[in-house]
């Protein structure tokens, strides 16, 4: 009978179903000073500020170009990059410079991010694919490539009047840095996300072909800091991650010589006794240094006008179904025409980034500056405390948009239209990420349950 009776239960308990997984995936992450968004806005964009205002007219005069940047409009600049500062160092107040923290992932979660990465891969596929068809509908050929490679006078020009981006749905690669994003960290857990690395080609390719150097720059940024978080502690590349600004600075230089190099070199090697590297370095600092004298060349433009906010907030003018010219325009001129007069007749052809901070001065006064960018600190450095305290989403959205802190010198990234699928993403991911019952801290001990 015990021989029986123990077989009779076994066939039962075969029967039952599997216990649930309940396997709880880490990942250890640190952040290395650089990664505060402090730093990062007072490293590039205060020292280009100051560098702007401090070199004398003949510089500026050197890029055909006037000195606007007055004492007057520099003080406000200045009111501008500290309110910024201010508002992350609020919200920041409590996440050390340095440090690390355990993320935990359920099931659940993981299964949450394969299922995320998997759906942002494909709208961004499907919008290279729309652009493809669309470009070869607009009569785009490969004789049309060949002239970009063969570095003939006009290509690119040509090749991008007769590729032009459809608004709402070529958009849709802009999800590609929050893909990239996701990728590594599957990579990171062993759970797949290798398809992301074709992003990074196709990146290369509208650096390439259509001059869109952002492009490739909007999933490298967020891929090196998503890795630099992640780094293992035996890795032979993890003290690279504390000086990782010396090496992102030649990969920004990099990118953007290959792509002067196959459009305005073309041009400046027969005009100009300067080698292409000292050539391209000159031009790489002027896009910087010169774009915080434009901000100010608009102020002076700008004033009077009585202008809706064109420039402060693009993605609401360019959205698909609006139209920009029933706003009134300004003086008469639709938005980036009279930018381009203004370029034209006061400014540089070759120097055309707006600026930030005295763009916001320009259309919306002192008060509605020092508080929309106190704003912006305020959630930059939230942002940043939700991922030193071991949130996944503040991750994810933190390696994102950090490439508009490096951009604030030239414009405001986070309101382009370029960047709204990439804040559309996050703000899904965050509000809809599988929660946990157990909390997290630096030291990790903490059990993550599903709920």
């Amino acid at each position: 009978m015990g021989e029986l009776e123990e077989m009779f239960i076994r066939a039962k308990a075969s029967q039952l179903p599997a216990a649930p997984s309940y396997e709880v995936r880490t990942l250890e992450i640190s952040w290395p000073w650089w990664v505060h968004p402090g730093w990062a806005l007072l490293l590039l964009t205060g020292v280009m500020a100051a560098v702007s205002i401090s070199l004398p007219d003949e510089v500026f005069a050197t890029w055909r170009m006037q000195k606007y940047l007055d004492e007057s409009l520099s003080v406000t600049l200045i009111i501008g990059v500290l309110a910024t500062f201010l508002g992350i160092m609020i919200t920041s107040a409590g996440a050390a410079r340095g440090g690390k923290v355990t993320l935990r992932f359920t099931p659940k979660q993981v299964l949450y991010l394969r299922r995320a990465y998997r759906i942002l891969f494909l709208l961004t596929l499907t919008g290279y694919l729309i652009w493809v068809v669309s470009a070869v509908a607009q009569g785009v050929r490969p004789q049309d490539l060949i002239a970009v490679v063969d570095r003939q006078l006009g290509a690119i020009s040509e090749l991008k009047s007769n590729s032009r981006p459809i608004g709402g749905l070529t958009t849709l690669t802009q999800f590609a840095p929050v893909v990239v994003v996701l990728g590594h960290l599957l990579r990171k857990l062993g759970v797949g996300g290798r398809a992301f690395y074709s992003l990074i080609v196709l990146s290369a390719v509208r650096t390439i072909f259509y001059a869109e150097r952002l492009a490739l720059i909007e999933v490298l940024i967020p891929l090196l800091l998503a890795a630099s978080l992640t780094i293992s502690r035996s890795s032979r590349w993890r003290g690279l991650t504390r000086s990782a600004p010396v090496v992102v600075a030649p990969l920004v230089w990099g990118i953007f010589a290959i792509s002067e190099y196959t459009r305005s070199w073309i041009y400046y090697q027969l005009t100009t006794s300067m080698p292409f590297p000292e050539w391209v370095s000159a031009r790489l600092a002027g896009y910087y240094v010169t774009s915080f004298n434009n901000s100010a060349m608009f102020v002076h433009a700008y004033d009077g006008s009585n202008a809706v906010p064109y420039f402060s907030i693009p993605f609401l003018w360019n959205a698909p179904g609006v139209n920009e010219a029933d706003q009134g325009g300004i003086y008469g001129f639709l938005p980036n025409d009279w930018w381009t007069y203004i370029l034209n007749t006061e400014g540089s052809k070759d120097f055309t980034n707006v600026g930030s901070f005295l763009v916001t001065y320009a259309e919306f006064g002192m008060m509605g500056m020092f508080f929309g960018w106190l704003l912006v600190g305020l959630l930059l450095g939230l942002i940043f405390s939700s991922l030193t305290k071991g949130n996944t989403p503040g991750l994810v959205a933190y390696a994102a948009i950090f490439v508009g802190v490096l951009e604030l010198p030239r414009f405001i990234y986070w309101t382009q239209g370029r960047a709204t699928p990439i804040i559309i993403a996050i703000l899904v991911i965050a509000f809809t990420y599988p929660a946990t019952k157990a909390g997290y801290n630096r030291r990790g001990s903490d059990i993550a349950v599903e709920t």
